[in-house]
């Protein structure tokens, strides 16, 4: 297998957004009879958010509220000839679903739930499948939010990519009764809306 990249993504949005890159990493993702299947993933957090809220609360609450992170596949050994991810497809979507929800665990999200699918056409032409979860997080080791969670997977031209990320299910002012920080105010919509317009421009 030669060298694996992340895919393309929007820098400048993202940074404007106020998400930073806080990890950047290749690392075996799942075993698929005959294969092995790693990925190069590139995670971000929402900085702006998790300050907003710390400053908020009066510090007590110090912890990432949303994440975005991309992912491209890569095969070992290499697909032969003539073959290629589109045509096990249905496998590696399920595997990705599979493992997105221990990753959701992983992160301390409970009660994790595969929600609905739907697709979302991306910035190549193509339609991505997307998949929700729904859990929920103890921010601060108290107060429990209940999170939505995507994960989208694609294939064109012979390349699988993967896009995810997660967000309050409920308006940070409301849950911790903040009245004077409009950036807390967001709805769990208007989260959505944020997540498909970054997931539209991944390449």
């Amino acid at each position: 297998m030669g060298e694996l990249v992340q895919p393309e993504l929007p820098r400048e949005r993202l940074r404007e957004a106020g998400w930073e890159s806080v990890d950047s990493s290749v690392e075996t993702l799942f075993e698929l009879p005959m294969l092995t299947v790693e990925g190069a993933t590139e995670r971000f957090e929402d900085e702006k958010t998790r300050r907003a809220l710390s400053e908020s609360t009066g510090y007590e609450i110090d912890q990432p509220v949303r994440f975005f992170a991309a992912t491209r596949l890569g095969f070992d050994p290499p697909l032969p000839p003539g073959t290629t991810p589109t045509m096990f497809a249905p496998t590696l979507r399920t595997a990705v679903r599979r493992q997105f929800a221990q990753r959701l665990r992983d992160r301390g999200l409970t009660d994790v739930e595969r929600a609905r699918s739907e697709r979302f056409r991306v910035r190549s032409g193509i339609r991505a499948r997307m998949t929700k979860f729904t859990g929920t997080d103890k921010l601060g080791g108290g107060t429990s939010v209940p999170f939505g969670c995507w994960v989208a997977v694609w294939t064109h031209s012979g390349q699988v990519t993967i896009v995810s990320g997660g967000y309050p299910a409920r308006s940070l002012a409301k849950q911790f009764d903040i009245e004077h920080d409009a950036s807390l105010f967001r709805s769990p919509a208007e989260y959505r809306e944020e997540f498909l317009s970054l997931l539209e421009l991944v390449e």
